[in-house]
């Protein structure tokens, strides 16, 4: 601890800030739990739904609204045959995302078999910049392939820059853009 009348060196104070946030990170990262989600947790996913789409709509992104989403819909995803998933860490769910197994209403003609189709994809914000994006969409892409599945595919707004590049970065290939009356969206897949 510093004298009274001492200077704090910033630098290392700095440093050992950024050092901070990376020793949590890692724990956080070593603690994180991908697992199916239960009904009784479908309240926390709609949570995470709407403060996702609320922190969007303030960036001025209007991909999600808050209004639209319920809990009828969460607990529809949990009996439609689709596989609702969470992030865990210190008994706190932090990400979810969904799996489901087809999507004609998106990709029309290009909906197959083949494929596994991720949704619903969102991390609190809280959390945000620690990684837990990726291990979501790792873990999103392994069930896929469990399934047999060859594809992995998943779609944004297409006026959603920074999530289309996100998504691009992490080696989705973009398919092509949807039109419809009032948004677009960007249709993407891997192998």
């Amino acid at each position: 601890m510093p004298s009274e009348g001492s200077k704090i060196n910033t630098h290392n104070l700095s440093t050992r800030t950024i050092l901070g946030e990376v020793m949590l990170m890692e724990n956080l990262l070593t603690e994180l739990l991908i697992r199916p989600a239960s009904l009784k947790e479908a309240p926390i996913v709609l949570d995470l739904w709407q403060s996702s789409a609320k922190w969007l709509n303030s960036k001025g992104i209007n991909q999600w609204r808050p209004e639209k989403f319920n809990l009828e819909q969460v607990i529809d995803f949990f009996h439609d045959g689709s596989d609702v998933y969470v992030a865990e860490s210190n008994q706190e769910i932090v990400g979810t995302y969904i799996l489901t197994w087809t999507d004609p209403l998106i990709w029309q003609e290009l909906d197959c078999p083949e494929a596994g189709y991720i949704h619903r994809f969102a991390v609190h914000r809280d959390y945000k910049g620690l990684g837990i994006g990726q291990y979501l969409l790792n873990s999103a892409e392994e069930q896929i392939k469990l399934k047999g599945k060859t594809l992995v595919r998943l779609d944004c707004m297409a006026d959603n820059v920074r999530l289309n590049q996100y998504y691009k970065d992490y080696g989705f290939q973009f398919v092509r853009r949807l039109n419809r009356e009032g948004w677009s969206a960007n249709l993407y897949e891997k192998y």
